[in-house]
């Protein structure tokens, strides 16, 4: 990844993704921003405690760092799923009953970022120009995808349990049934989140990876067991007075990614951890779950129109 920096603020980008003009996307650092602590920086979630007036105005500031901040944001209710949700010119007029509840005036500016998501999902596509999809995560791996043949655009929040859900396979396959993409032309950057070096998880977590057992809520799609089990990468650490079993979600998901038809010289991978980075990136698990959000936002060049 490519870090770029506009005064205080950061930004990672995807060296894969630079050559194509049309795309506009950066995952933000916590640098920068006006939260207080412990959410100091730039915080772009009001569900953890900050200040509402302090995270909008965060969130203008990344948008003004990308120069679309006249573009609307659409995000999801995030429920650690594999949902998708499509954002097409037939289901636009739906979402734009939202506005009210999502538009403010920030420094003579109007934000048009969802406050209060309606829909349940852990991923969005479109082909829609002109209009910015936004993520927040402080450990969840943010996945952005690009079918640069087709002009699509998704994001996808790819925890622990989205993972075990198979949420970057489901993506895929909605570009795919969706929108007629081919998974060869897809596209995909593994954002900043946290590494195998210290995601620690229980051996509860492996049972439902190796589909030993299954989530009581929204079991893994029938479709998608036999990946996750075979995508699965755990590790065991040998600590000083006992053994660690470790989750890596970044090979666990690039696995998906590849069985789903995704070739992989076109998945890059940030290999930035957030919880060993602490003091660049949120994270729940490093900060013991006082930790601010940091966003990842993607989008197709306007046109001068929503087509």
């Amino acid at each position: 990844m490519i870090e770029q920096q506009q005064g205080e603020m950061r930004y990672v980008q995807f060296a894969h993704y630079l050559q194509f003009s049309e795309l506009i996307h950066g995952s933000f650092t916590r640098l920068g921003g006006h939260s207080k602590a412990p959410y100091w920086g730039l915080n772009v979630s009001a569900g953890c405690g900050d200040d509402f007036e302090t995270v909008i105005l965060n969130r203008l500031l990344a948008l003004k760092a990308l120069q679309i901040e006249t573009y609307p944001c659409a995000t999801v209710w995030m429920v650690h799923g594999a949902g998708v949700a499509i954002l097409d010119t037939d289901t636009w007029d739906d979402w734009n009953i939202d506005w009210p509840h999502r538009s403010y005036q920030v420094d003579q500016h109007e934000l048009m970022w969802t406050i209060k998501p309606r829909r349940k999902a852990d991923a969005i596509i479109t082909r829609q120009r002109g209009v910015a999809l936004a993520m927040s995560s402080a450990d969840c791996i943010p996945l952005m995808f690009y079918d640069p043949v087709e002009g699509l655009i998704g994001m996808a929040h790819a925890g622990w349990r989205g993972t075990a859900r198979g949420i970057a396979a489901a993506t895929v396959d909605a570009l795919v049934e969706q929108f007629g993409s081919l998974p060869r032309n897809i596209y995909v950057g593994i954002g900043p989140s946290i590494g195998p070096c210290c995601y620690e998880v229980t051996e509860d977590v492996q049972r439902l990876y190796m589909g030993h057992a299954q989530f009581e809520d929204m079991p893994t799609d029938v479709r998608y067991r036999k990946l996750v089990r075979e995508s699965a990468t755990f590790a065991v650490k040998r600590m000083a007075d006992r053994s660690s079993l470790r989750l890596d979600l970044w090979e666990t998901n690039r696995n998906q990614l590849l069985m789903a038809g995704v070739s992989p010289e076109q998945i890059e991978l940030s290999e930035a951890c957030t919880s060993c980075e602490k003091e660049r990136f949120f994270s729940h698990r490093g900060e013991h779950g006082k930790a601010g959000r940091f966003a990842s936002i993607l989008a197709l060049q306007s046109c001068g129109t929503i087509a």
